[in-house]
C-alpha cells in the first residue's frame, strides 16, 4: 500500500510582521517549519507503515527553499519525497494548487491513500483535500482524530461541533488529519524534483492549469487588524466587572438591517444575482450561524440587485421555511429527502452540485462549520469555482463582485479576496454578523427535487455526541487554561454554565482530556468570537490567543503574572471561584 502525505513549508505565525508603509508582510529573516498539522500526517502515516507496511511519500509544491520541510518529513517517516517546484506554480491560490498535486498524484500512480493536515497555520482556508479528493474523483472526509486502515478501506472519526463521527470509506480516498504536531528534526533521503513538463506534455504560456492563470481567486490587499486592547489591570473585581460592561457596551455590534440597500452598478439580472446561504440545521433547526448569514446575505443581495435565498437540504423539515423567512430569508429552497436528515458528504456534494448546475446562484455562503468547510471546497473542486474560507467580513463591489476578507497568521492580518468564477463561494466564521431581530414574514417556499443523486458507497458507521456550538452561540466564552488542575476544571465549568458562559480550553487542557478536543480553542483548534471572552488561567501564548482574536472584549484571570493579562482588555491575578461567575454574568 502507498499513502502520500501533502505537506506545506509556512512562515512561523508568531514572527509574521506587517509593514504599514508598504502595506505588505515582511518576511525576510522569518523562520519556516513543516506546518504542523501536515507533520502529524507524516507521523500518521509512519504509524501506518509499522502497522502495514505502508510506503510513505510526502509531497509538496513549492520554491526551492521548501526541501527543508521535506527533509523534515523524512525525519518523521517518509521513505521518499516529491518536490513540484517550477516558477509555473507560482501564486496559485487552493483551486490551482489542488490541481497541480492532483496531477501529481496521478503521475505517482497506486495511491491508495492522500494524507494532509486540516489547514495551514499560514491560512485559514481548510480547502485543499477536499479540492484535490474533487479533482481526484475520491471519496474524502475531513477533520479527523482516529484512523485505522485495512486493505480495501479506511475508518475514520471525524470531529464536528455536535460530537465524533466514525465513518468507512473505500480506498482510495483522501483524509485530513485535526490535530497538529511539531517537528524541527531533519534527515537525508530521496527527493525527487518534478516540473510542470513532468505533470504535464503539453505545457502552454500562462496555462491555465497552473499558478496565477489557473487560479479564479486574487488577493487584492493585506491589513493588519490586531485588536487594540487596553490592558487594563485591577485588584477589585466589581471594578473589573464594570469596566468589562463598559466596554462591550462600547464595542456592542452594529444590528443588521431590514431594508435592502439600493443596487449597485448598472441594473443586473436579478435571477443570476441571488444571493445563497446553505442554512444549517441542528436537531431540525435552523442554527444562529446560518441565521447571521442570512442577515448578511439580506445586504448583499440588496446590493446586487437580487433576492436573498435560504437553501436547505434536510427532512421533516415543517416550520424550517418559516422560521428563515422570519430571518430575512425571501425565498426558502428545499430539498427534502429522507437521506438529507444527516449529513453525509458524498450525498450533499452530489446533491449541491446538481443544484448549483441548474440555478446558478451569484453567492453562496457556508457556515465556517465542520460541515460547511467539508461541504463548500469539494463543491468548490467538481465545479473549479474560486472560494475563499474562513471569511471575517464581506463586500459587493459596483462590478457585482464578491470582496472577501480572511485572516491569516493567526488572524492578526487579514487579506482582501475577489474571484472571478460564478457562483461565488465562501465559508464565513460564526458571529461575524447580527442576526435579523425576526419579523412576520411569509415564507416564499421552492422544492427542488434531487431525487436522481445516486447513494454513496461511504457510510457512518459510529456517532458520539460532544455537544460544542455553544462556543459559536454564547454571548460570553470562558476559556479555561493550563493553570488550572485536572481536579479544578469541571467545578470551573460548572460555575461559568451556571451563569449563561460557553466553555472552551487550550490546547494543553484538550490535550490531557479535561475537556473534548471540539472545546479547544486557538490556532490549533477552534476561534471564537463571543461579545466577551473571560481567559481563566491561560498564559497568553501567541496559539492561544490568536482563538480570539475576533471577541469583543477580553478579560483575563491568572494566579500570578503572565503575558495574558497584559493582552486582555482587563486583567487581575485573582482566585478564579469568584471571578468566573462575577464576570460570566457581567453581561
Amino acid at each position: 500500500m502507498k499513502v502520500v502525505c501533502l505537506v506545506k513549508q509556512v512562515p512561523r505565525a508568531d514572527a509574521i510582521e506587517f509593514d504599514p508603509e508598504t502595506k505588505s508582510l515582511r518576511r525576510d529573516g522569518v523562520p519556516l517549519l513543516l506546518n504542523p498539522f501536515d507533520a502529524a500526517a507524516v507521523a500518521a502515516a509512519a504509524k501506518l507503515k509499522d502497522a502495514h507496511g505502508c510506503e510513505v511519500v510526502a509531497m509538496t509544491m513549492g520554491p526551492p527553499q521548501a526541501e527543508t520541510a521535506l527533509r523534515t518529513c523524512l525525519a518523521l517517516g517518509a521513505d521518499r519525497c516529491i518536490h513540484l517546484s517550477d516558477r509555473v506554480f507560482a501564486v496559485a491560490d487552493t483551486i490551482g494548487t489542488s490541481r497541480t498535486l492532483a496531477l501529481a498524484l496521478e503521475r505517482e500512480g497506486d495511491v491508495d491513500l492522500v494524507l494532509c493536515g486540516r489547514k495551514t497555520v499560514d491560512s485559514e482556508t481548510w480547502q485543499v483535500p477536499p479540492e484535490v479528493a474533487a479533482f481526484l474523483g475520491r471519496p474524502h472526509v475531513t477533520s479527523v482524530v482516529d484512523l485505522e486502515l485495512d486493505e480495501h478501506s479506511v475508518r475514520a472519526t471525524r470531529e464536528t461541533e455536535d460530537g465524533f463521527e466514525t465513518w468507512q470509506v473505500e480506498t482510495p480516498a483522501v483524509v485530513s488529519l485535526a490535530y497538529a504536531h511539531y517537528a524541527q528534526d531533519e534527515r537525508d533521503g530521496r527527493i525527487d524534483v518534478w516540473t510542470a513538463r513532468d505533470l504535464v506534455d503539453d505545457l502552454r504560456e500562462n496555462d491555465k492549469r497552473f499558478g496565477q492563470p489557473g487560479s479564479p481567486t486574487r488577493v487584492l490587499a493585506v491589513r493588519d487588524v490586531t485588536p487594540d486592547r487596553a490592558g487594563e489591570r485591577f485588584d477589585d473585581l466589581a471594578r473589573m466587572v464594570e469596566r468589562v460592561r463598559a466596554l462591550a457596551a462600547e464595542r456592542a455590534a452594529a444590528p443588521s438591517e431590514w431594508d435592502k440597500p439600493e443596487r449597485l452598478g448598472d441594473a443586473p439580472s436579478a435571477k443570476r444575482y441571488d444571493c445563497w446561504t446553505a442554512v444549517e440545521l441542528v436537531d431540525g433547526r435552523p442554527t444562529r450561524h446560518s441565521f447571521e448569514l442570512l442577515a448578511k446575505g439580506r445586504e448583499l443581495a440588496g446590493k446586487l440587485g437580487g433576492e436573498n435565498v435560504a437553501l436547505v437540504l434536510g427532512h421533516d423539515l415543517d416550520g424550517v421555511a418559516g422560521e428563515l423567512a422570519r430571518r430575512g430569508a425571501e425565498r426558502v429552497v428545499i430539498a427534502d429527502d429522507e437521506r438529507f436528515r444527516d449529513y453525509h458528504p458524498e450525498l450533499w456534494v452530489a446533491a449541491l452540485r446538481s443544484i448549483l448546475a441548474a440555478r446558478r446562484p451569484h453567492v453562496l455562503l457556508f457556515p465556517s462549520t465542520a460541515n460547511g468547510r467539508d461541504l463548500g471546497p469539494r463543491v468548490a473542486g467538481e465545479l473549479q469555482l474560486g472560494m475563499t474560507g474562513d471569511c471575517v467580513g464581506l463586500g459587493i463591489d459596483r462590478a457585482g463582485r464578491l470582496i472577501q476578507t480572511k485572516p491569516a497568521y493567526g488572524g492578526n492580518i487579514v487579506s482582501v479576496i475577489m474571484g472571478a468564477t460564478t457562483p461565488q463561494l465562501a465559508t464565513v466564521r460564526a458571529r461575524m454578523f447580527e442576526p435579523l431581530e425576526p419579523r412576520d414574514v411569509e415564507p416564499h417556499v421552492e422544492a427542488i427535487d434531487v431525487a436522481g443523486v445516486v447513494d454513496p458507497g461511504s457510510k457512518r458507521v459510529d456517532r458520539k455526541p460532544a455537544p460544542a456550538r455553544d462556543l459559536d452561540d454564547a454571548e460570553v466564552v470562558v476559556c479555561l487554561g493550563a493553570e488550572l488542575e485536572p481536579r479544578d476544571v469541571a467545578t470551573a465549568r460548572r460555575l461559568a454554565e451556571a451563569n449563561g458562559a460557553a466553555v472552551g480550553a487550550t490546547r494543553e487542557l484538550c490535550g490531557r482530556g479535561d475537556l473534548p478536543a471540539n472545546r479547544q480553542i486557538g490556532l490549533y483548534g477552534r476561534p471564537v468570537a463571543p461579545r466577551l471572552l473571560v481567559a481563566v488561567g491561560v498564559e497568553g501564548q501567541f496559539e492561544e490567543l490568536t482563538g480570539f482574536v475576533k471577541a469583543h472584549v477580553t478579560a483575563a484571570v491568572n494566579h500570578g503574572e503572565a503575558p495574558m493579562l497584559a493582552a486582555a482588555d482587563a486583567g487581575a491575578i485573582i482566585h478564579w471561584e469568584n471571578a468566573i461567575p462575577a464576570l460570566a454574568s457581567a453581561l
